[in-house]
């Protein structure tokens, strides 16, 4: 039996991560990461739970990447200190990939370049990946052979007539594959809400040749540092109309590195300066390509935006182009950033103003093109919130398929199939682990909820001396509070803990007090009370007993 597990990626936007488990030999189709939302203090990337992996370790048979975006690349480290497997991508991809998992000091035992047409296995799974145009170089769908079912996994895909690398989507595999008969097809539903085609990055090149060749002023770029075809339009449109390109932001400066180590990015001569040297350039020379376009906070564009940085900063008539879609859950951090460009003089245009971006997802056209190709049995919406995945599903409807052939999930869900028919679903175990970046290692929630307890409640630490012989107080309660205005002022609500805490004391048995966990538990409900009465918020008490 073949089951299609689920861990990340349906039903938000990021996490991306499908294991194929055929009589428990796995497959890990992608391993991405996700950006915390911002009620998650000190965290600074989101992974999958690889419970599910991790309990199979010992029959891993390999890691596949469809392309290396961070949501589909970004937890692959993680994974691999974890589990070591085999892992399998083309050159860009595993160059991306590559990267984070130095930052990690991972590495995969074996590393295998996935050549478009050439068949690989791993265990009892043999697959090929096929090239399809998306928004990062080298993307490639996954046509996957198992035992009990042949698999087409599109990966993040669109059909570009015109792609900027002459790298088209091919499309006869795509045909060929459903002659030959494909059981499901798991489909990219991002963009599934708009109709028609995506549009070509030509046309992107077009309308950012308007502004390079027009320039009077610095000129900002913010994109994704992954999108590797537009580093390389304004490299060259830099090097056309004489301009000079600063790279601001550690991951685009490393993205870039890779690019060129693969050969895919061709740096003309002369073009490339530090930021240092931007100061001592005329203005309307000046392209500055950042990463940073979701205003992530001390994200490159966020201090360029804010004034962090001495060399990079927007002045009177200088243009930021926003080169990127901004993702659900961005909005007003980057409404942030654009009102702050406004302010320093600056003016800001985005993908509503101009074409300066196009989506790398498929629209409904080419999500109809792909299925009139593939033919699938059972269509299986991946990759997008429940309300994208349930589009899809209305979409394969409208193409005539009946509605047991469609296989809505979300994640944690197991699609279960046998001799090419579904044969059920199960629920598996999935979540999320939240990463501190300073540490690379798990945060563990209840860290997260005092935090977010802290930063919008502030903290109260009641400071407790007892002597173990006497079983008495040495000195007042001392009362330290951070981010509290009931104790910050001179209310008097520090002196009504003390008593209160003074009182509580007369009331406690001598095998109370020599118990610390007690004692802290009843610390706690006294500093309680009084900020009840007092009718103030409660924010984090963190009782500290110490006993001489």
């Amino acid at each position: 039996m073949l089951k299609i597990a689920f861990l990340g990626g349906l039903g938000d936007f990021g996490k991306n991560l499908t294991v194929l488990d055929q009589d428990g030999d796995l497959l890990v189709v992608d391993c991405g990461s996700q950006f915390p939302e911002s009620d998650f203090p000190g965290v600074d990337l989101v992974i999958p739970d690889f419970s599910y992996i991790a309990e199979r370790a010992e029959r891993l048979r390999g890691i596949v990447l469809t392309h290396g975006h961070e949501d589909h690349i970004g937890a692959v480290g993680f994974l691999l200190r974890a589990c070591p497997a085999p892992l399998f991508g083309t050159a860009i991809t595993l160059g991306l990939a590559g990267r984070k998992m130095r930052e990690l000091g991972a590495e995969a035992p074996r590393v295998t370049l996935l050549d478009p047409g050439k068949p690989l296995s791993a265990g009892p799974f043999r697959f090929e990946g096929i090239p399809v145009t998306h928004s990062v170089p080298d993307a490639v769908s996954l046509l996957i052979h198992a035992p009990d079912a042949t698999l087409l996994h599109t990966g993040d895909f669109k059909f570009d007539q015109a792609p900027l690398d002459g790298r088209l989507s091919h499309y006869h595999r795509f045909q060929e594959a459903g002659r030959a008969g494909v059981t499901a097809m798991l489909i990219d539903s991002t963009n599934v809400e708009l109709e028609g085609m995506v549009g070509s990055e030509t046309r992107v090149r077009q309308a950012l040749e308007r502004y390079v060749a027009g320039q009077t002023a610095k000129l900002f770029v913010a994109l994704f540092s992954t999108n590797l075809m537009r580093v390389q339009v304004l490299l060259d449109l830099a090097a056309r109309y004489g301009r000079k390109v600063a790279l601001f932001g550690r991951s685009l400066s490393e993205n870039v590195r890779v690019g060129q180590d693969v050969g895919y990015l061709r740096v003309p001569e002369g073009v490339l300066v530090s930021p240092e040297d931007v100061p001592d350039l005329p203005r309307e020379s000046v392209i500055v390509l950042t990463s940073g376009s979701q205003a992530e906070p001390f994200s490159a564009l966020s201090r360029i935006a804010f004034d962090e940085n001495k060399n990079l900063f927007v002045e009177e008539g200088d243009l930021l182009i926003l080169s990127a879609r901004i993702i659900p859950g961005n909005e007003k951090r980057v409404a942030r950033v654009v009102n702050q460009v406004y302010r320093n003089g600056g003016e800001v245009v985005t993908s509503r103003d101009d074409r300066v971006h196009v989506s790398g997802h498929a629209a409904q056209e080419e999500i109809r093109l792909m299925t009139s190709w593939v033919r699938p049995t059972y269509y299986i919406p991946v990759h997008g919130e429940f309300r994208q995945l349930k589009g899809n599903a209305k979409l394969a409807e409208e193409m005539g398929y009946e509605r047991h052939r469609i296989l809505l999930a979300g994640t944690g869900d197991a699609l279960k199939f046998e001799k090419g028919a579904f044969a059920g679903r199960e629920e598996v175990p999935a979540g999320s682990v939240l990463i501190d970046g300073d540490s690379a290692d798990p945060v563990d929630r209840l860290v997260v909820r005092d935090r977010r307890h802290i930063s919008t409640g502030g903290v109260v630490v009641p400071i407790v001396v007892v002597n173990r012989q006497t079983c008495r107080m040495e000195t007042d309660p001392e009362i330290i509070s951070r981010g509290y205005s009931f104790l910050d002022g001179e209310n008097g609500g520090a002196e009504e803990i003390r008593r209160e805490i003074a009182g509580l004391f007369r009331g406690l048995s001598q095998e109370e007090i020599r118990d610390d966990a007690v004692l802290k538990a009843k610390v706690k409900s006294a500093v309680k009370r009084v900020l009840k009465r007092n009718e103030a918020g409660i924010p984090l008490i963190i009782p500290v007993v110490m006993g001489i």
